[in-house]
């Protein structure tokens, strides 16, 4: 589950077209994240855990050190699972060696990452045991995910279409009711007032 706040600034932050470093914490976790999201372990590690970072937050943590340690863990385990959710429809197929070089993890703990994204269905994917590589699935959407796109756009369409013409009529009549303005009806027709 991800915050509304989180969100927000998640989308601030990539709507700017100029960015320079990050000076608070937050900036730091939206940096942090931005590099996550491409599967940039070490860039979102050096956001996280730097000068600025511990001196503000990590030290604080009884057994810095740890805590660190366990942050860098949690960083490449879930830049792997981001990766392949991101990357995963460009492969055919990758090695999970390969995968241990990139983020810096033990090949059993690859394996058990994959394995668990396979199981939960977050990855369409499975194992060969004997090359020691992850086989991407290509699913096409089914007839019910095609028609649901379908009505999806349509449905996209007719709300700007209701936008357009709410918007005509808003110009069109905005000053249909003031009183002063004598056109239309009234001066074509010989309308009179109290007749």
């Amino acid at each position: 589950m991800i915050s509304k706040q989180f969100h927000h600034q998640l989308r601030v932050g990539e709507r700017q077209p100029l960015l320079g470093p990050p000076e608070s914490m937050r900036e730091h976790v939206v940096a942090a994240s931005k590099a996550m999201k491409m599967g940039d372990w070490r860039t979102c590690h050096s956001f996280i855990i730097n000068e600025k970072m511990n001196s503000k937050v990590w030290d604080l943590f009884p057994e810095a050190q740890r805590v660190r340690e366990m942050l860098v863990r949690k960083i490449q385990e879930e830049s792997l699972r981001t990766y392949l959710f991101t990357y995963s429809s460009v492969y055919d197929s990758i090695s999970m060696a390969t995968l241990s070089e990139i983020f810096q993890l033990e090949l059993p703990m690859v394996h058990s990452i994959i394995s668990k994204m396979i199981i939960n269905e977050e990855l369409m994917a499975s194992l060969d045991q004997p090359t020691q590589t992850v086989v991407m699935h290509r699913t096409e959407p089914t007839c019910l995910q095609n028609m649901a796109l379908q009505l999806a756009e349509k449905l996209g369409g007719l709300v700007q279409n209701n936008e357009r013409v709410f918007d005509l009529k808003q110009g069109v009549y905005g000053g249909y009711f003031n009183r002063d303005q004598k056109g239309g009806y009234q001066q074509m027709q010989g309308y009179h007032r109290g007749r």
